[in-house]
């Protein structure tokens, strides 16, 4: 059992996003009583690049009471509406898809029966590519003003699409460590040179640099990022690795000018010859980075690379190594570890800062509902949900390289890499049947949401050629012949509209 109901101070180390974050969530769970302390060293900064968020950003962002409109003024945010793919399947330059935030509410493509949406299986079936369904999907291709682009998401539903943000992440952990300290948070910088713990492996106090006197504590929340010194290093807490299935280990992080008139509305998720490449458009600049396996390219290589598709004039920031993987249990005790201090994968789909706000917000609710004591079991289904929602990111992204690129010798060798076993598992299911919620739904326990479900999955399988077209004709067959004839009459609608396109040709490799 853990029992912080009268704990006198919760300390959170680090700061950046994932520290902040947590402060402003332990400000509200606790009385005035117990001090929040976020203490951060001043020798480590944040690299201050362009991020992207998922949907729960913006849950986050109101569960906290930030103003939407101050975010975006004090972090140069501008919109996400979702993910274009650039050359993943054959590596020319009219290689496109994009995998968009749909929104719920379009009565036609919100339809399900049988435990799938017939209408979008409709268009797989018939090689239209998905986001031609999303009437906002102009706006994208337009590269409309990030004005045109707020009047078209307040049309609500008739859009389509739901938003997140792009953001300078450095920004953005300066705004929220503002508004954390104004609400009582204190801020502290230093550095933390030892966690110490009792007989029992709880935390009891830090040693700071220079201070005599270790800071006692009732709650230690470990944000230290790469230097992980609670979980990976105190408390020795075994790592995960997903090498043996995600390849990339480096990552080269670059600034550019925006190379349109207008902030792009999706962030450009570029192949590469040794991985790929993000570009994500702040309201300045954009904030870019190369994501590649060392297996294939070393930093100059990467560099080298970087200049060759954006240009000499881009200046590239030092390189990040990095080893795929999380820690098994990240809640051990009175610490956990969050963001770069719990685990690390591939930043495509910006599943990293979804995961973290997502574990950070079932921390909240399992405290709270538990008065500020939790039993030992709550917290290893704690755990154990993180590890599966882990193991969703793994094989979702692992599908994002399962497409019919061999031209370079990283594209051959990700092709040849084992699956996941749960992938692999579930592709043979998508050589059937269109990804379904069921599918999913072991990624998401003990009260778990999960980030990505089973529409975000079918925007990146079906162009890849994940799920054929045979495959949803299959299961259209299965439908009585008033709902096959619905299905008819929308394609056929969708046609007259002019948004037939033809991905068989670049991705779908069983029409």
């Amino acid at each position: 059992m853990l029992n912080l109901r009268n704990i006198s101070r919760a300390v959170v180390v680090g700061g950046g996003t994932s520290g902040w974050f947590a402060a402003l969530a332990l400000r509200r769970m606790f009385a005035p009583s117990t001090e929040v302390r976020v203490i951060e060293s001043p020798a480590i900064g944040i690299a201050g690049l362009g991020e992207g968020g998922l949907l729960n950003l913006l849950d986050a962002l109101r569960r906290n009471g930030i103003d939407l409109t101050e975010f975006v003024q004090e972090t140069g945010a501008a919109f996400k509406l979702g993910v274009s793919y650039e050359g993943w399947r054959t590596g020319a330059e009219d290689d496109h898809y994009y995998h968009l935030f749909g929104r719920p509410g379009l009565q036609e493509t919100d339809w399900m029966e049988a435990g799938f949406h017939p209408l979008i299986s409709g268009m797989v079936h018939e090689g239209i590519e998905l986001h031609r369904y999303v009437p906002g999907f102009a706006a994208i291709a337009g590269n409309a003003s990030q004005r045109d682009a707020l009047a078209m998401l307040r049309l609500g539903a008739s859009s389509g699409l739901s938003a997140s943000f792009h953001f300078d992440s450095h920004r953005l952990g300066d705004y929220l460590r503002r508004v954390a300290v104004s609400r009582g948070v204190v801020h502290q910088q230093a550095r933390v040179d030892e966690l110490l713990c009792d007989e029992q492996g709880m935390a009891r106090a830090v040693r700071l640099e220079g201070v005599e006197e270790p800071l006692a504590l009732g709650l230690l929340i470990d944000a230290s990022g790469f230097a992980r010194l609670g979980i990976g290093g105190k408390l020795g807490v075994r790592w995960r690795s997903f090498s043996e299935h995600l390849l990339l280990d480096g990552v080269v992080p670059f600034r550019m000018p925006h190379p349109q008139p207008n902030p792009s509305l999706v962030t450009r998720a570029i192949a590469m010859p040794s991985g790929w490449m993000w570009q994500m458009p702040l309201v300045e600049r954009v904030g870019g980075g190369y994501v590649f396996s060392s297996a294939h390219a070393d930093e100059a290589q990467a560099i080298y690379e970087i200049h060759r598709r954006v240009g000499p004039g881009v200046e590239p920031m030092r390189a990040l190594k990095f080893e795929p993987g999380h820690f098994e249990q990240v809640w051990v005790g009175n610490v956990m570890a969050l963001g770069l201090a719990s685990g690390f994968v591939d930043p495509l789909e910006s599943s990293l800062l979804g995961q973290m706000l997502e574990q950070l917000r079932n921390f909240e609710r399992i405290v709270t509902a538990g008065g500020g004591v939790v039993p030992g079991r709550v917290i290893e289904g704690f755990n154990e949900a993180n590890a599966r929602c882990w193991s969703g990111i793994r094989d979702f992204l692992r599908m994002h390289y399962d497409g019919p690129r061999r031209d370079t010798a990283f594209w051959r060798d990700f092709a040849d890499l084992p699956p996941p076993p749960g992938y692999a598992e579930l592709r043979q299911c998508f050589q059937r049947r269109t990804p379904r919620p069921i599918d999913l739904q072991n990624y998401a326990i003990h009260g778990w949401q999960g980030i990505f479900h089973a529409l975000n999955w079918l925007f990146v399988a079906a162009p890849l050629g994940v799920v054929p077209r045979k495959a949803a004709a299959a299961e259209l067959q299965g439908l009585p012949s008033a709902s096959r004839a619905r299905v008819a009459a929308y394609i056929t609608r969708m046609r007259e509209l002019g948004a037939a396109g033809d991905f068989s040709s670049k991705g779908d490799r069983s029409a």
